[in-house]
């Protein structure tokens, strides 16, 4: 991602924030919802994984404590479950701590009306109270929930259609089947070899058809690359996602930022 060297922001209530936690690694994007072209992006990195890491890096960045007018964040786990709107929050707290019973960090839910679902997802301990006391009243989400929300409107009834997203050491996937979802996962992903395998295990996990379904692909363009004559060997369809052409009202280099908070800007 390229960075900008000097990111001032002078009126930032009329600025939206969104930020991405990684494994050491903050990413961000700033932008103006009414001022096209306006969008600038940076990315901090910090010291070790751990939260105290974590709240050094951003407290030294001074453009991430602003008086935005909407911050949003996006928080990695793998330690989550996918649960109907119509279980509570406080049930779906319980039944996320049941599924990964060693973990004993913050407990969260997100919800995702698109796709009618809500992810119960696990944070480090501590983390859900750094965001809420450090940014302006920040909305917090798991990861997969702008990949989810945005393929969903692009997932009507006929064709199923699998979505993956290739990150820096992980790999989103997400299966609609009729325009419903029907599996959303994350995996770790460190070389062409897992990729695949992921990719393909979810594809026979959720039934798809080789011959007339579709497998889409978005994220690092050199995995990307590389990944789809392998995924061809088993699927006819495999092709890249388009890129959403509404993104580049944000600016023009949209398309090197974060993908996965290039989507969440487009989920209002």
């Amino acid at each position: 991602m390229r960075t900008e060297d000097h990111i001032d922001i002078q009126h930032p209530e009329a600025w939206d924030l969104l930020v991405a936690i990684n494994a050491g690694r903050v990413d961000y994007i700033l932008y103006s919802p009414s001022v096209a072209g306006s969008l600038v992006m940076d990315e901090v990195t910090c010291a070790t994984d751990s939260l105290q890491a974590l709240e050094d890096a951003v407290y030294d960045t001074p453009v991430l404590l602003g008086d935005y007018h909407r911050v949003r964040v996006l928080v990695h786990s793998s330690h989550f479950v996918l649960l109907p709107l119509e279980v509570s929050d406080d049930d779906s707290k319980l039944l996320v701590r049941q599924a990964f019973p060693h973990d004993d960090g913050d407990a969260a839910v997100c919800i995702l009306p698109d796709s009618n679902v809500k992810i119960a997802y696990l944070m480090p301990r501590g983390m859900q109270a750094f965001l809420g006391r450090t940014f302006n009243y920040p909305e917090i989400c798991h990861h997969l929930l702008p990949l989810c929300e945005h393929y969903s409107e692009m997932s009507g009834e006929g064709v199923n259609k699998m979505f993956v997203n290739l990150n820096e050491g992980h790999m989103d996937a997400a299966v609609y089947r009729d325009g419903a979802l029907q599996l959303a996962n994350t995996f770790p992903c460190g070389n062409l070899e897992d990729a695949v395998y992921y990719a393909m295990n979810v594809w026979r996990t959720c039934g798809l058809d080789q011959l007339t379904d579709e497998l889409l692909l978005t994220g690092d363009n050199t995995l990307r690359g590389a990944m789809t004559p392998e995924l061809r060997k088993y699927v006819k369809s495999v092709m890249p996602a388009a890129y959403p052409a509404a993104a580049m009202r944000l600016g023009r280099n949209a398309m090197q930022a974060p993908f996965e908070l290039i989507l969440l800007a487009l989920c209002e």
